[in-house]
């Protein structure tokens, strides 16, 4: 009987043990979120969401949402529980818009109209709601038809231009689409202009002989076109517009960052030059031929002036590095001006760097940062940047090849050379290959730390001024170069905006621009890589990829992957579940395992308690410290 009693008293201390041990569990759980929250935000502070106009560059952000009521990117901590919320890139409305052309002696007819689809949150039965106008000025709106069908919505309008208004031989409006006094965002900035031309066969823009350019800044839609004199429909040569829909501008000067496809500054050659100056770099610009038709050439490079420019070819120019005041680096900018005053200034996204060379630039020094994790995937080729000083000072760096000492003492050196450095303390470099047949080392070398080095050759001049060269081996023992796995593709995708969304693994340790996809077909066709995630690759291609079946994904130099489209999802997916709900059922499968964990235990326990109970002899002592227990 005694027994029974202190059986029962430790039971019930086990079961008040066992449950302040859940308690407490549950409690660390409960902190771990709102720290989690408090990251994520943190996170989202440093993204600036409003910045993006449309919806498809909004989702592409983390922490970002599109608002198809407000056409508004915002905080996605700041809508909770609206349903018209566009939360990634797949949810995004597809606009495509037809503009058809009718002439007669007094009217030209623009037969307006937009085709609303992928329609994932219900958006077009929001605006069946509202009255829905186009416009072509503030005060100049006009009630568009409209018919929805399970598929699609379709707004349509006919706009009338009188012929005689046209003063020249083409006139270009901007026009937008309100309901709810909201303009709509559509994801291609160009279909928010229209060029009325007084001749009937100019009515389509004549791409071969115009180079346009359509961008979102500042609030403001931009529109550009610049066409050559050479043009057969005689169009007018220079127009650029900013509208926000409440406001107008036309401006003499315009300035076109490398966002543009027709427009931009594709490669700068060199990209650093010595303070002395006399350097000849040669640009080249998509479509230079027509911005410099009886026009004004200036190149600056870095902030200071590069003389003589000569245009040689369709798109090159050559220039002369003049002396710099200090050691500048900087954006290469080309103004082209015209006589009637407009102004296309065209900046690069490369940066050029000057240095200091002296005539005896003594033995090079290079050393690498011992702050920085390099690695590559297995089999090379792709992009490694590499921080460090005097990649460029005291002598100029001709050619640097990045390698990798094995773990069987065999040396693998890089299959190119670095690119030139972009400064003093900046190159990047391609991976060596560390897997292959002509050695024994082939998957296992993933995930291994390797020794790894710089060869770089340095150019210099003696005391006589002649040029000569010297190899210098630049390695750091507290680096390593970790080995990452190739990647893995699966299948590929075209979602509802349509881009390209290539599925696999390991796919976060290639960037972007060593990415290459093309249809196998049509080997013209790029696929623009914007966002690489581990399981999956985004891309927009350059023209319409509806019937398309297969890719060629390369990575890097060599690796080469043809994929194949996957076929139609089922829609009882369990991965299309909402993000809340799968965390929701992720929290709860915990939960159950630390409370089946916790019986586990005190089931446990309490078997070595009865057994210990009714078997005192098998432990003296431990029925003794049991019984002094339970006495307290």
């Amino acid at each position: 009987m005694a027994d029974r009693r202190k059986l029962n008293k430790n039971i019930n201390y086990l079961n008040q043990n066992s449950m302040n041990n859940l308690i407490l569990l549950m409690y660390i759980m409960v902190l771990m979120f709102p720290s989690n929250s408090s990251t994520l935000e943190t996170m989202s502070n440093k993204i600036n969401c409003s910045d993006s106009m449309t919806c498809s560059k909004c989702t592409i952000k983390p922490m970002c949402v599109w608002s198809l009521k407000q056409q508004t990117c915002e905080n996605k901590n700041k809508f909770n529980s609206s349903s018209l919320i566009a939360s990634r890139v797949g949810e995004c409305p597809q606009f495509s818009v037809v503009k058809e052309f009718k002439y007669t002696n007094l009217w030209i007819e623009c037969n307006f109209t937009v085709k609303l689809s992928n329609d994932l949150v219900g958006f077009k039965n929001y605006l069946n709601n509202y009255t829905i106008n186009i416009c072509t000025r503030l005060t100049t709106c006009h009630q568009m038809r409209s018919k929805t069908n399970n598929e699609m919505m379709i707004l349509s309008n006919v706009l009338h231009l009188n012929s005689t208004y046209l003063t020249g031989p083409s006139y270009t409006i901007f026009i937008f689409i309100k309901f709810n006094d909201i303009m709509l965002r559509f994801d291609n900035v160009a279909d928010n202009f229209i060029t009325f031309n007084r001749q009937e066969e100019c009515s389509a823009d004549d791409t071969t002989s115009c180079a346009i350019c359509a961008w979102n800044n500042d609030g403001y839609s931009n529109y550009f076109k610049w066409c050559s004199f050479k043009n057969a429909c005689k169009i007018q040569n220079e127009t650029y517009l900013k509208n926000n829909g409440k406001k107008y501008v036309h401006e003499n000067i315009t300035y076109v960052t490398n966002d543009c496809a027709e427009i931009n500054v594709t490669s700068v050659d060199p990209l650093s030059a010595p303070k002395t100056g006399g350097t000849i770099v040669t640009i080249i610009i998509r479509n230079h031929r027509i911005f410099a038709e009886n026009r004004t050439i200036t190149v600056t490079v870095a902030g200071t002036v590069c003389s003589n420019p000569r245009t040689s070819g369709s798109e090159t120019i050559t220039c002369t590095t003049s002396q710099p005041n200090e050691t500048p680096s900087g954006p290469v900018l080309v103004e082209y001006s015209s006589p009637t005053g407009g102004v296309l200034k065209i900046e690069s996204s490369q940066i050029f760097q000057f240095y200091n060379v002296s005539s005896t630039c003594g033995t090079p020094s290079p050393v690498l940062d011992a702050d920085q994790q390099l690695g590559g995937v297995a089999s090379g080729g792709t992009s490694v940047s590499i921080r460090g000083d005097h990649f460029v000072e005291p002598c100029v760096v001709s050619s640097a090849r990045l390698y990798v000492d094995l773990s069987d003492g065999v040396r693998r050196h890089a299959d190119s050379y670095c690119d030139p450095p972009i400064n003093d303390t900046y190159m990047v470099c391609r991976s060596p290959r560390v897997n292959g047949i002509d050695w024994n080392g082939d998957a296992s070398t993933v995930g291994q730390l390797l020794d790894f080095g710089l060869d770089i050759t340095f150019s210099k001049d003696d005391l006589s001024g002649v040029n000569q060269s010297q190899l210098v081996a630049v390695r750091s023992p507290m680096l390593k170069y970790y080995v990452h796995p190739d990647p893995f593709l699966v299948d590929f995708e075209v979602d509802g905006n349509g881009s390209v969304v290539v599925n696999g693994l390991h796919l976060q340790y290639v960037l972007p621009e060593d990415i290459v996809i093309r249809p196998v077909d049509s080997p013209s066709v790029r696929c623009v890589v914007f966002l690489a995630t581990r399981h999956s690759l985004m891309c927009q291609p350059t023209a319409s990829v509806a019937t398309l079946q297969v890719i060629s994904v390369t990575f890097g130099n060599s690796l080469v992957h043809t994929v194949i489209r996957k076929a139609s999802p089922s829609t009882d997916d369990p991965s299309k579940l909402p993000g809340w709900f799968r965390a929701i059922v992720a929290i709860s499968v915990g939960l159950i395992f630390v409370f089946a964990l916790v019986c586990c235990l005190r089931t446990k326990h309490r078997y070595d308690v009865t057994k210990n109970i009714r078997n005192p002899s098998d432990n003296a002592s431990g029925s003794q410290d049991l019984y002094i227990h339970t006495a307290m």
